[in-house]
């Protein structure tokens, strides 16, 4: 009887404490679930097949009401709603012969000059600058309609189409600035004292000066001369340093905006391609490295690196500061990262070599436009914040 009794109370000191723990794994339980699921969720997708070909370029106005795309074989630049993602304005250049770069097979063929490249807004969005690949120059697009055409200075003609079925369209006149041979990117100090273009084949910068709200005072003032093949650019929150991408090595050129010259390098692995700044922290893209590196303003190290898939090109941050989107062109991905951690969170297929992207944010509503180069299509992922 004895054992008995016993028994009973060790099955009665096993049922309480079971009870008692049960709570504990229910917990882990959800926190374990909390944990796998993912920061950002896809709700919806969509391919906009009204643009043109070889989509280069994507940037958004200030309220991201407003989206451009640079088309460079179109020769042209849409200007979409964002929230119908119907085309509002076409900007259509008129060609003349030039030469065009083949980068596969390394040699120089007949083409045409107004190629777009890459895109820049100033002056509170009012201008949006344009490097032609083919021209040695940018161009200025005054997007309140207005010509940008000094009198007795170079000029580019395209045709704008202030509706989309082309019922209205006028001829303008564009600023031509000269800059050197195959420019690309463009980049401005917050200050919009100087605007940068950095030109491939010559492997300069050129600096213009843009301290004036008049086209007519814009001038080339100076050619930088880093080498080998700059292209990302971003200046520093004071508009005191120029951080140069040089793509034909392994370093980040640090520029003084004063004097104008190299003052130091930073260390980031092979072919950094792109550039952008948030805070006190620079984010690059490594095209052949494929990886996406970390800098610390504050100190010029690198924090952290991260793989990608081939190719990244374009990186784009959320407006709060905490989602880095990659497009890589040659794994037709887009993939997204922590920004604190660099910790890949997803990636999506996006086809035709994307190689754009920007990003519009309102609350925990994310919609990234990826542009296509090779299918001239426009994809727009638009994401969720999991609470």
């Amino acid at each position: 009887m004895p054992l008995k009794n016993n028994l009973k109370r060790v099955c009665l000191s096993l049922l309480l404490l079971l009870i008692s723990i049960l709570p504990i794994f229910q917990t882990q339980a959800a926190t374990t679930e909390e944990a796998a699921k993912p920061p950002l969720k896809l709700i919806k997708f969509e391919t906009i097949n009204k643009t043109s070909w070889g989509v280069k370029a994507i940037l958004a106005n200030a309220d991201g009401s407003r989206f451009y795309t640079a088309n460079l074989e179109g020769m042209t630049v849409y200007e979409y709603d964002r929230a119908t993602k119907k085309i509002l304005r076409k900007l259509a250049f008129i060609p003349t012969p030039g030469k065009g770069f083949n980068y596969d097979k390394n040699v120089w063929f007949d083409s045409y000059q107004e190629k777009p490249v890459e895109a820049l807004l100033t002056h509170q969005g009012r201008f949006l600058w344009l490097s032609l690949h083919n021209a040695g120059g940018v161009v200025v697009w005054d997007l309140t309609g207005a010509e940008t055409f000094v009198e007795g200075r170079p000029f580019k003609e395209a045709w704008l189409y202030e509706t989309p079925d082309g019922s209205s369209k006028r001829k303008i006149r564009l600023l031509w600035i000269k800059t050197n041979t195959t420019p690309k990117v463009i980049a401005a100090t917050p200050d919009e004292k100087y605007l940068f273009v950095s030109n491939w084949h010559s492997n300069s910068v050129s600096v213009i000066n843009i301290d004036s709200p008049f086209p007519k005072d814009w001038n080339k003032i100076k050619e930088l001369g880093p080498s080998p093949i700059p292209r990302g650019m971003v200046a520093s929150a004071d508009s005191k340093l120029l951080y140069l991408g040089q793509m034909g090595s392994d370093y980040i050129s640090v520029i003084d905006m004063e004097s104008f010259k190299r003052i130091r390098t930073i260390n980031v692995g092979v072919n950094p391609r792109h550039l952008i700044r948030f805070d006190n922290y620079i984010y690059c893209s490594l095209n052949l490295g494929a990886k996406l590196v970390k800098i610390d303003t504050t100190t010029e190290k690198v924090l952290q690196k991260a793989d990608t898939g081939r190719s990244p090109r374009t990186i784009s941050i959320t407006k709060d500061g905490k989602y880095i989107f990659v497009t890589c062109y040659n794994a037709d991905q887009l993939q997204v990262f922590d920004a604190d951690s660099l910790k890949l969170i997803g990636s999506w297929e996006s086809k035709g070599r994307p190689v754009a992207a920007e990003v519009y944010q309102e609350g925990d509503l994310i919609e990234v436009w990826v542009g296509n180069h090779t299918a001239g299509t426009v994809n727009v992922f638009t994401f969720k914040a999991n609470d």
